[in-house]
């Protein structure tokens, strides 16, 4: 069997701003969820508890989306971290977006 070792031959690193972008982006879809779990368990009757925490979700994304834009200006990092950040951040706003739109 082949040794297989990894070797870097770059002194690149992660983008620390594209890991915080996709950081808040699981924290924007688990406080999402718990809104979903809440409204659920509700019958569809959570008021203002599910609305702030889709608000918060809507925020977060909206930030995670602002810092993963503004970590693509890095140099000599990867971008794997900012674009998964910065593309789940703009997938959960637009999905909040039309739920709000929805509801008008």
């Amino acid at each position: 069997m082949k040794n297989s070792r990894k070797y870097k031959f770059t002194d690149k690193n992660q983008s620390i701003g594209g890991i915080f972008s996709s950081i808040i982006a699981l924290i924007a879809i688990i406080i999402f969820a718990i809104g979903v779990f809440i409204s659920y368990t509700n019958k569809g009757n959570g008021g203002l508890i599910i609305g702030l925490l889709g608000l918060v979700s809507f925020l977060l994304s909206n930030i995670g989306i602002y810092v993963g834009v503004k970590s693509f200006q890095e140099d000599e990092i990867f971008y794997h971290f900012s674009w998964i950040g910065t593309i789940s951040n703009a997938i959960i706003f637009v999905g909040i977006f039309a739920i709000i739109l929805i509801g008008i």
